[in-house]
């Protein structure tokens, strides 16, 4: 699919490739989510409930935002753990094209938001927030 034929075209087939796009990014989310659950299952001590929100941190690496009771390890398995990792910042990616193209016609700034991936009871879950400033 080319990303830029997305972003620029305003042709009812553009309508169809971001349905696809959606599609796509929210089956990815399901797989993730899945994964992700059974790898914390079997190789850590992290149970969902309590749910958790994941965003990209510094050096590409995954932080756990707020508190959590298994903050640090869910930190630590999924920055040691490269194809969880890879699959993430991919997730990532994915979604901020997303919501760009949903943007772009909007006065909403892409700029100010940031990616976050949750892990409920229920499974996996993409989102946008605002930037926080640190």
């Amino acid at each position: 699919m080319d990303i830029a034929q997305l972003s620029s075209s305003q042709k009812t087939e553009t309508g169809m490739q971001l349905s696809e796009l959606t599609h796509n990014a929210t089956s990815e989310v399901r797989r993730f989510g899945e994964d992700l659950a059974s790898h914390l299952q079997a190789y850590t001590s992290v149970k969902v409930p309590p749910a958790f929100q994941l965003q990209s941190a510094a050096e590409g690496k995954i932080q756990v935002v707020g508190d959590h009771p298994n903050k640090v390890e869910i930190e630590s398995y999924l920055n040691q753990n490269t194809r969880l990792l890879k699959w993430f910042k991919e997730l990532e990616v994915l979604f901020e094209i997303q919501r760009k193209i949903e943007l772009a016609e909007s006065n909403e700034n892409f700029d100010q938001q940031v990616f976050n991936f949750g892990l409920t009871s229920l499974g996996g879950i993409a989102f946008f927030t605002l930037k926080t400033i640190n």
